[in-house]
């Protein structure tokens, strides 16, 4: 009886013991490509059309490889977002805004309680003019993640809190949200002496 009540209780702990080590691997993971995928989607950021778009097939490469790999599908949205902003013709510009749209949207719509999904959302449509209706969406998304990024439990660093909370503020700002100064506060508050912390000096 006592070898089996033993026997119980170490099959327990070892299916804890292994729940714990594939989360540990499944975040470790996480956060490899959440650092690849923003070095792509940096590259994008130089506005060279031919630059984007090989980085638009990096990130669709990865998505083909894994179809329920939302951070890679939001980066794609945004990238495309980029691509019309670089775009000469007005025809070319709709067209990648549009499907960089519809990926974003898609994204968080998969994935609502992954913060680093909801983020590359809220900041691309917050630089997206005014005029293509995308505004009302960065305050919505930044209405649910400043209280993460405040003092939520999660698993993002600092740096990701302060983009957040910088983001926030400056689109909160423009819209003459209640809550922008708060944001701004929060920003500097988290790391005073960081680029974002400089940024939101009172």
């Amino acid at each position: 009886m006592r070898r089996s009540i033993a026997t119980a209780f170490l099959l327990v702990f070892c299916l804890i013991g292994n729940s714990y080590s594939n989360d540990q691997n499944v975040a470790a993971k996480a956060k490899a490509n959440n650092k690849i995928y923003h070095q792509w989607h940096n590259i994008c950021l130089n506005g060279d059309t031919d630059q984007i778009d090989t980085q638009i097939k990096r990130f669709e490469a990865r998505l083909k490889t894994n179809p329920n790999d939302q951070l890679a599908r939001v980066y794609l949205g945004s990238a495309n977002a980029l691509r019309a902003k670089a775009s000469f013709w007005v025809l070319t510009k709709l067209k990648y805004l549009k499907e960089g749209q519809r990926l974003m949207d898609e994204a968080v719509q998969k994935a609502p309680t992954q913060p680093r999904v909801r983020l590359i959302r809220a900041a691309a449509s917050y630089k997206v003019p005014k005029q293509f209706g995308r505004r009302k969406i960065a305050i919505a998304d930044f209405e649910k993640l400043m209280p993460i990024a405040a003092d939520g439990p999660s698993n993002l660093a600092d740096n990701e809190r302060q983009v957040i909370l910088y983001y926030a503020w400056l689109t909160f700002k423009d819209d003459k949200h209640p809550q922008a100064d708060k944001a701004k506060a929060l920003c500097h508050a988290i790391a005073p002496n960081s680029k974002y912390g400089k940024l939101t000096t009172p």
